[in-house]
């Protein structure tokens, strides 16, 4: 068993699964606490120190640089799409507020708070669980997913830039409710 053994990453990524659970009972719709932005700053600065730290010695690292990408997917998916969405309005993405993040959109589009919250977190699953297989995959796999992945980020972000602009699709009931009136 030549592997280092990673106490101090597996201890601090465990410390962080329990401070985003117990907040998260707090955090559910109806919220009754809301993170600010340096608890989630705090949050992606310990995410960020965990990926570098991270070594997966069953694998190249041709391959294994592509894991905190993947488990980290829905995050960057959301920054670039707001970066996207606040260039292309002209203003500037990091000191601009707005309703265009992922899980506003998936409410612009039909879905309640709750289910679009919960869809954002499948989607974190899922690509946590793309992250595993990425662990294991062989040199072509791992560059065909990431591929596919990286298509279906771009794809998705277009496709949201062009069905719902910065969250500015009605729901669905208000459509229907102004198309009777």
């Amino acid at each position: 068993m030549n592997e280092p053994r990673q106490v101090l990453v597996g201890t601090m990524a465990a410390a962080l699964i329990g401070a985003c659970i117990g907040f998260l009972r707090y955090n559910l719709n109806p919220a009754t606490i809301f993170m600010g932005d340096t608890g989630s700053l705090f949050i992606g600065f310990i995410l960020a120190a965990l990926a570098i730290k991270m070594r997966f010695l069953s694998n190249v690292p041709l391959v294994t640089w592509m894991v905190p990408l993947c488990v980290l997917a829905v995050p960057l998916f959301d920054t670039a799409l707001v970066v996207v969405a606040r260039l292309r309005r002209g203003v500037n993405p990091f000191t601009t507020a707005g309703k265009d993040h992922l899980s506003h959109r998936l409410h612009a589009l039909g879905l309640t708070k709750r289910e679009a919250v919960l869809t954002c977190y499948l989607l974190a699953g899922a690509f946590g669980m793309v992250g595993v297989y990425l662990t294991q995959a062989t040199l072509i796999e791992a560059y065909v997913v990431a591929g596919a992945v990286g298509v279906a980020g771009i794809v998705g972000i277009v496709w949201l830039e062009y069905v719902c602009p910065s969250g500015m699709v009605r729901r669905r009931s208000q459509q229907s409710a102004i198309s009777s009136q």
